[in-house]
């Protein structure tokens, strides 16, 4: 199949062609799944969510009106299902802390926690992990940011704001920690 601009391969994935949709799914599905592989840290997840993405993306492909790009109509997909997945996971989580807290009571050894900012981003909020990483990780600009998760750029630069303040502060309270020790 030849090049097609981003308006023919829309097109002709709206007309149902599979080649098209080939395409559509070899241009963006790399950078898919590096996207929720870092929201995830979890490869199978990532790679779960990814092909969720595509079946979902393929499947409203009439709904795209082209105010974005194809790439950021996609990533919109993709933080969506991977903020889904990280909200059912923390609800599960939690019921399973208030088990674990009732079976083994506090008091046992915690365990050594070296610094690092994956660690640090592990612990932010899926919204401020999922912000930061559209902007250093994946190099987005703020339109593009805010174009994926629909808000006015000038939203954006707050939620960068606040994001990179509580990394500093998680990662000053892991470095503060590890100096006790």
């Amino acid at each position: 199949m030849c090049a097609m601009s981003e308006a023919e391969l829309i097109a002709a994935c709206r007309r149902g062609d599979r080649e098209a949709q080939r395409a559509l799914y070899k241009q963006h599905v790399q950078r898919t799944y590096r996207l929720m592989l870092r929201l995830t840290g979890n490869a199978e997840d990532a790679l779960d969510l990814t092909q969720d993405v595509f079946v979902r993306a393929l499947q409203a492909i009439a709904t795209f009106n082209g105010r974005s790009t194809l790439g950021t109509w996609l990533y919109r997909i993709a933080l969506n299902q991977a903020l889904q997945l990280l909200r059912r996971r923390r609800t599960e989580q939690r019921h399973l802390r208030q088990v674990a807290a009732v079976a083994d009571p506090p008091g046992g050894e915690a365990g050594s926690h070296t610094p690092d900012i994956d660690g640090a981003l592990a612990r932010l909020s899926d919204e401020h992990r999922a912000i930061l990483l559209l902007r250093y990780q994946e190099g987005l600009r703020y339109d593009e940011i805010a174009q994926a998760l629909d808000c006015p750029p000038g939203t954006v630069a707050s939620r960068l704001n606040r994001a990179r303040a509580e990394l500093r502060l998680l990662l000053a309270g892991a470095l503060a920690t590890e100096g006790r020790k």
